[in-house]
């Protein structure tokens, strides 16, 4: 009987084709779908149904792992997947769903994280030259429930999927991108001192050990922060959060989160951010089959820059 298996290269290439459109689809139900938070937190029934997309990702990515056991990640698809990852964990960090990591997950995840901040601290304190005696008050009483994920959690995973962004599309760090980081650094201080019961400034030094100081991280994460212009951003959203002579830390934070920061904001920008990597991009060619998108000769390529 003649060996009706398909040939192995066109095989991954028919794999590949699948698995790009599923993550691209999965990331866009996600960024069109999952409601803002806050102050409209998800819900446990809608984090469920938008799960199902990711279910359908992790199914097929451990088939396409069993059939193409050496197969090389491309770097497109290698951008895709951190893409899926980072926009599932950031649309859902409000209610627990399947991309939410376990208690044992979310715990090696935080140490892994304490242990490259302290890294990079042994180094530079980005508070250095500012006063932060603030913080050294007992624990502020949350004024709502904790998310699943905190920013601070997922700040990392932020920070690595813009590195490679920049190698994927070989584009320049911009300005615009910096200031995005550094709202997102100072709201993850603040939504740890609000809601998740930070104490001391060790949250805050956290939240802003970014920078090539001690040469912390990979090389691509490094080049992120490159120049005069991350050192001033940084700078500028550590002082945000200082209060000024005769307010409390609460009633500051506060302040800031509600007027000047406005964290409803920073997630709506992040979510334009993660739109635009999902735009800049080729189009799967099943989306655009999908999409009835037909050339003259068969599939026109897109064309459209991206980066950040």
């Amino acid at each position: 009987m003649a060996d009706k298996r398909a040939d192995p290269t066109t095989q991954l290439d028919v794999d590949t084709a699948i698995l790009s459109y599923l993550l691209y689809s999965s990331t866009l139900t996600l960024l069109r779908h999952a409601p803002p938070a806050p102050p409209q937190p998800t819900l446990p029934s809608t984090a469920r149904k938008l799960s199902l997309p990711l279910q359908m990702v992790d199914s097929f990515l451990t088939l396409f792992r069993t059939t193409h056991p050496s197969a090389r990640t491309s770097p497109p698809l290698r951008l895709r997947l951190l893409l899926l990852r980072f926009t599932a964990l950031f649309t859902l960090r409000h209610a627990p769903c399947a991309s939410t990591p376990s208690a044992a997950q979310l715990a090696t995840l935080r140490r892994a994280h304490a242990a490259r901040a302290a890294a990079f601290l042994a180094t530079h304190d980005p508070t250095s030259g500012c006063d932060v005696a603030a913080y050294a008050c007992p624990a502020l009483v949350p004024e709502r429930p904790a998310p699943q994920l905190s920013l601070l959690d997922t700040l990392p995973l932020f920070v690595a999927l813009s590195a490679h962004a920049v190698r994927a599309h070989g584009d320049a760090v911009t300005q615009q991108w910096r200031a995005l980081a550094a709202r997102y650094m100072a709201a993850a201080a603040v939504e740890a001192y609000l809601v998740g019961g930070a104490e001391g400034p060790a949250a805050l030094r956290e939240a802003f050990a970014w920078g090539v100081e001690g040469g912390v991280g990979e090389e691509e994460e490094l080049g992120l922060w490159a120049g005069e212009g991350w050192v001033r951003e940084r700078e500028e959203g550590v002082r945000m959060l200082l209060p000024p002579e005769g307010l409390g830390l609460g009633e500051w934070l506060r302040e800031v989160e509600g007027s000047r920061l406005r964290l409803g904001s920073v997630e709506e920008d992040v979510r334009d951010f993660l739109g635009g990597l999902l735009r800049a991009g080729e189009v799967p060619v099943l989306v655009r089959a999908e999409r009835g998108e037909w050339g003259e000769w068969g599939w026109e390529r897109r064309e459209d820059g991206g980066g950040i």
